[in-house]
């Protein structure tokens, strides 16, 4: 009777080293980007709107989303670039909410100014103008595997 209960107990250990040992995506699921939005502007309230949603990738490989949200209440816009590869080890990452007609919201002003564990998170006036979205990631090695995504259009001209 001792070895079932010996084999249950190094199966937990093995399941749960595996969970320790992999935490990542654990962490990226804690982040949404209602989330970022919220804690970048001090106020919830944040929405998905139409079309609002990128992969970023680098060749084949996912390294994240990224994602443009609406605040009724601030009438502002927010562009969140959630990473999924690498979350919790900082990176550079760099969200960006274009305006139509010029213009930009960056987070940070230069995508090798900072680097960000979860999230980047550019926040902007956009009531009346139409906006396009974009974001950036890397991974840690030394030559910087750059992931991207953009929408590519101006839309949601609110």
């Amino acid at each position: 009777m001792r070895k079932p209960a010996k084999a249950l107990a190094l199966a937990a250990m093995l399941s749960a080293g595996t969970v320790l040992v992999h935490p990542a995506p654990a962490l990226a699921a804690a982040y949404s980007p209602e989330a970022a939005c919220a804690k970048e502007s001090g106020r919830g309230g944040w929405t998905h709107v139409r079309d609002n949603k990128r992969t970023m990738k680098s060749g084949n490989s996912v390294f994240g989303h990224v994602y443009l949200m609406w605040n009724r209440s601030l009438q502002k816009n927010c562009v969140a670039a959630i990473k999924t590869a690498f979350a919790g080890t900082p990176t550079y990452t760099q969200a960006i909410l274009h305006i139509k007609g010029g213009g930009a919201y960056r987070d940070p002003g230069k995508l090798t100014a900072k680097k960000y564990k979860h999230y980047a998170a550019a926040i902007g006036y956009g009531k009346g103008q139409c906006v396009d979205f974009e974001g950036y990631t890397t991974d840690t090695r030394v030559d910087y595997a750059l992931a991207h995504a953009r929408r590519g259009k101006f839309a949601n001209c609110g």
